[in-house]
């Protein structure tokens, strides 16, 4: 099992409240004080990790955002140059292994909208706003099951979508070439039918929603 918690990210919080936040692509939404916002910032000075601080090393740390290795970027970076933006680390590691830099990692699309009526999706619904005290319905989507995009998107092989933003989508093609390179550190949960790969993923967010359907 990989931890992808196995690394060390110094002075995140203050590289990141000095870092020019204003080239980052965000949106508000009702409900929430701070616009949303993804990708990076640029920052006053060079990021410093340590990687693979008790076990091997993996290609990806993180969740939302990755510290991840060289080769992890360059396939990222060569499949879908657009849905990204990677700041090289100064990078250190424990003294048994041997790693190349790393990079800070992060999806940078938000694609606006897509095809509900050939999705499978929960709201969050009817809630309190924590602005206005008002009683609201909230579109952002809490569950999302199965995703359809409209024409004109399904070449975006990396994105956010504007009401769901939990997780980062990668298009099965992407998956397919993270796993054919053996890169480590990354799970992913399938919106679309499963293929055998995601019925071998440990952690599936959707497990209980697919197993219904008899595809687990």
């Amino acid at each position: 099992m990989i931890n992808p918690s196995d690394f060390e990210f110094y002075e995140e919080k203050r590289l990141f409240q000095e870092a020019d936040q204003s080239q980052m692509p965000g949106y508000k939404r009702r409900g929430i004080v701070h616009p949303i916002r993804h990708g990076l910032p640029r920052f006053k000075e060079i990021p410093r990790v340590k990687v693979a601080v008790k076990n091997k090393p993996a290609d990806f740390y993180g969740f939302r955002r990755w510290v991840l290795s060289t080769r992890a970027k360059e396939l990222l970076e060569s499949m879908d140059p657009e849905a990204f933006d990677f700041v090289r680390c100064e990078t250190t590691t424990s003294t048994r292994n041997t790693v190349d830099d790393y990079w800070l990692g992060s999806v940078r699309r938000i694609i606006t909208d897509f095809d509900k009526a050939a999705s499978k999706f929960e709201f969050y619904g009817r809630e309190q706003d924590v602005v206005t005290d008002e009683w609201i319905f909230n579109y952002a989507i809490r569950d999302l099951y199965e995703l359809t995009l409209h024409p004109g998107d399904e070449g975006k092989l990396a994105f956010y979508l504007r009401d769901y933003d939990t997780y980062p989508i990668f298009d099965g093609q992407l998956v397919d070439a993270i796993r054919k390179k053996k890169l480590r550190g990354l799970a992913f949960s399938p919106l679309q039918w499963p293929d055998k790969g995601d019925v071998r993923t440990v952690y599936i967010s959707n497990h209980s929603y697919w197993k219904e359907r008899g595809a687990l």
